[in-house]
Parts: structure tokens; sequence; C-alpha cells
């Protein structure tokens, strides 16, 4: 049984390299796009305008050299400026002769838009910072604990001054990073813009992820400031307790001095009560989840 099914398959093998060869070797007319590309420009110009991106051609040409240009898709229709500044249309039918991929076994029924209007202006550098578009879901009990470094943070740009004017910063693409419980580093791909140079496409971010914990800092020192000569603000009690939340490691490092606690006399002396509430004042990526006492009792004293 084997020994039959092996002739079948080779005669079907055999069937579909001959239709292939047979197709491939006719003639079509086809339709393709191409993304139009200026070249020749004189020396730190570049292209600020294009009345047209895209190009359609129609050829008529044997399925062989059509297949060739349609699996590659690296072909760009070039416009030479031939180191003209300044706004001017150019004819597209004359401008075949700049791509050397057009041979003449393509032969060009028709190309359209038949003409496109190009500006060349001079070419100026910048450097703008980088905005980066990332969506972070953490993993339940977990959250970002560091600030999200980007490297680099800012690029240098070129390209026609009429157009970097209006460019302040460069995106990212938009990603989503999914149930992160760790530190992260991640890579991400910078918006393109027509007629831009880059100094580079890519950047990368990097942060840390920790458990998410509570934390009672006890015995905290509530500081006076704002005090004028001659007067005294005493505080009773004079000392807090404050429960943070905030990342596993970075809570247990945390020393009380990390904290600040203090009242303002200006605030005490608008109070129309004897009691004022202290400012906590925290580290970054730490939340404020409690203060006991809330409301200090005070009193103003002249010395």
């Amino acid at each position: 049984m084997k020994n039959k099914i092996i002739p079948i398959i080779l005669i079907v093998i055999f069937s579909l390299v001959l239709w292939g060869s047979v197709t491939l070797s006719e003639y079509y007319v086809e339709t393709l796009k191409f993304p139009l590309e200026v070249v020749d420009q004189p020396k730190n110009y570049s292209s600020s305008y294009l009345s047209h991106k895209e190009v359609f051609i129609k050829f008529r040409a044997r399925g062989s050299d059509l297949a060739k240009i349609i699996l590659t898709g690296e072909h760009t229709f070039k416009i030479s400026a031939h180191k003209r500044i300044g706004r001017f249309k150019v004819d597209l039918r004359n401008e075949i002769e700049n791509n050397l991929w057009i041979t003449s076994s393509l032969n060009i029924i028709e190309i359209s838009p038949a003409s496109v209007e190009c500006e060349i202006d001079k070419t100026v550098k910048k450097v703008v910072p980088i905005k980066i578009n990332v969506k972070i879901n953490f993993a339940e009990g977990y959250d970002i604990s560091s600030r999200i470094l980007v490297e680099p943070a800012e690029i240098e740009i070129s390209g026609p001054a009429i157009i970097l004017q209006s460019i302040s910063e460069i995106e990212t693409d938009s990603i989503t990073l999914d149930n992160v419980k760790e530190k992260t580093i991640a890579e991400l791909s910078l918006k393109q813009i027509n007629g831009i140079k880059f100094s580079t496409n890519k950047c990368r971010i990097e942060f840390d992820v920790q458990r998410i914990v509570e934390r009672v800092f006890n015995d905290l020192f509530v500081e006076v400031i704002n005090v004028p000569p001659k007067k005294q603000l005493n505080l009773y009690p004079d000392k807090i307790s404050v429960i943070l939340k905030g990342g596993i490691n970075k809570l247990g490092r945390l020393p009380n001095d990390s904290i600040k606690v203090y009242v303002d006399y200006l605030m005490a002396v608008k109070s129309e009560e004897n009691f004022i509430e202290p400012t906590v004042e925290i580290p970054n990526f730490t939340k404020l989840l409690d203060v006991k006492p809330q409301k200090l009792e005070f009193i103003i004293k002249e010395e």
C-alpha cells in the first residue's frame, strides 16, 4: 500500500510544479502600490511636502516578473529632486529611469497619480523627549515601586524646519503589559513621522514592581515651622504614628527620618480651635493610609 502512495504523491507534486510554471510564464495585468521616495536632494535639505505618499502602477508582465516584485515587497518609487530647492511638480513617467527595479520586462500601462508636487526645505536638527505609551496591568497584590526609567529619555531628530517646529516630543507605539509582578524591562518602538529621521528607532523602559504591604512607623517627631521670634508653639502630643502602604522591599528599608512630619505656626494662628492637623510628607511610591492622632492640641506662648 505504501509503495502505491509514493507514486501518487510524486504525480501531485509534479502536476503542481507544471501548473505553476505554466501560470508564471503567462502574461497578466496587475496594479501594484508603492511608497514614493524623494532622492537627489541638495546637501542639508529634505522634502517637507509631498502631495501624494503612494503611487499606483498598472503593469503588463509575465507572472514570474510580477511575482518577484510582489514577494519582495521592498520597492519604492524614487523621485529625483535634481538638487532643486522650493516647490515643484514632477511627472512620474519621467522618473521611471530612477527606478532600476522597473526592468524592460515590465510594461507600464498606467501610473496614478500622473504627477505629484514636492517641496524641498533646509534640514535642521532638534532634541526632543520620548513619551511612552504603556498600560501596565499589575498582578493582584503588586504595584510599581520605582519611577519608569526611559533610555534614551530624548532623541535627536532631523528634517525640514517647517515640520520640526511643530514637534515637541516623540511617542512610542502603544503596548500593554499584563500580570506584572517583578522588575520589568521592555523595548518600545518609536512612532515614525514621514520626512523625519530619528537618531534611534527604539527605546527601553525599566521599572521595579513589588508586593504591596503595610507598615506602621511610630514615634515620629512633629516639627514646628515658621515660628516668629519670641513665640512658641507647643504640641500635645509632639509625636505621631503613621501607616504607609508600599513595596515590601522599599518599606522594609525606610528609616523613620525618611518621613517628614510638621505643622505650620501660621496655620495654627488662623485656626478657630486649639487643634491642628500635621502635614505628612512620605517617600515616592508609598501611600499614606492613616495618621494617629489625626489632630494635635497646641498652645501658643510668648518667650
